[in-house]
């Protein structure tokens, strides 16, 4: 008995709000919950260390949460955003990959990124990522579907949340580059980077400097040790070498945006604690995809024609 379209649809988004739900458990068990309280205090007050304190969207959120939810519990509000956020978070993967593959394949894409986001829970409060990632995955869609206007509100609500949507003005000049007039392609480009400059300089202004909770430079800690490199390795495994082997072949958005992966890397080497693998999965929409462009290709949907952000396509 086949579902129909809409039970089908019923039926997944279902499955990925249950997947949600059930990896905001698995970081309910793993995260620091008695510091929680305390973290997010400082960072309604305004007195928590940069760079959290310049990422106020996550806690303001689950601030707000928790004033409606019956009993008024902060852990509780924090799980209930990260498992509807991860949930719907996946059910946009599944439409995103459906640019390029049929409904099954990209169903096992979704439920592939669903597999990994628990095992970058560490024991560290650190609450933006489930956000961030969601906004990633939007701009990818919004680039692949020609949405281009999505970007600006992407990029204006998404660095409240975290910096790291300074990506997106560099994701949106390669994936247009050559199929759009260069002088559109400059000025949109140069208009997101002022939106998210803007939008960090009022957190600056409002929240004034603050000192760092951990060193700036940290390539020696990361350096220091093989546990950062193979903790990074393992993130996506394999599916870090196949986009690399068929770096011909696939749809141009997903090829330029694997540009920026090794200056991506390079950069939180210096800047970042590399173990906290979570700061990689921005680069899941184009890891997983590209993946399966090499290994399901009679899963390739054969209804989409190549266009001006997804395309050209080769084989």
């Amino acid at each position: 008995m086949r579902l129909s379209g809409k039970s089908e649809q019923a039926g997944l988004a279902l499955l990925y709000l249950g997947l949600g739900l059930a990896s905001a458990f698995v970081w309910s068990r793993i995260a620091d919950l008695p510091r929680l309280p305390s973290w997010h205090m400082e960072m309604i007050c305004g007195t928590a260390p940069a760079p959290n304190q310049y990422r106020p969207l996550t806690p303001w959120i689950a601030e707000l949460l928790c004033r409606v939810l019956p009993g008024h519990n902060l852990h509780t509000a924090y799980l209930l955003l990260r498992g509807l956020v991860t949930g719907a978070t996946l059910l946009l993967f599944d439409r995103y990959l459906r640019t390029w593959f049929r409904p099954g394949a990209s169903a096992a894409g979704a439920l592939c990124l669903g597999a990994i986001i628990p095992f970058t829970y560490l024991r560290v409060v650190q609450e933006s990522d489930p956000i961030s990632l969601l906004v990633f995955v939007l701009a990818f869609w919004a680039l692949a579907r020609e949405r281009d206007g999505y970007l600006f509100p992407l990029v204006l609500v998404g660095t409240l949340n975290r910096e790291a949507t300074a990506m997106i003005p560099a994701l949106y000049a390669l994936a247009r580059w050559g199929t759009a007039p260069v002088r559109q392609v400059i000025s949109q480009t140069i208009a997101l980077a002022l939106s998210w400059a803007a939008v960090y300089a009022m957190l600056l202004r409002v929240y004034g400097r603050c000192p760092y909770y951990c060193d700036v430079v940290m390539v020696w800690q990361n350096l220091g040790s093989w546990v950062p490199t193979v903790c990074l390795l393992l993130l996506f495994g394999v599916m870090w070498v196949l986009p690399f082997l068929g770096r011909r072949s696939g749809p141009t958005i997903l090829r330029r945006a694997l540009w920026l992966l090794p200056p991506y890397v390079a950069l939180h080497y210096v800047v970042a604690r590399v173990v906290e693998v979570r700061l990689f999965l921005a680069f899941a929409p184009v890891v997983i995809p590209l993946s399966w462009w090499m290994l399901f290709p009679t899963e390739r949907s054969p209804t989409k024609k190549s266009t001006a952000s997804a395309g050209p396509i080769t084989q």
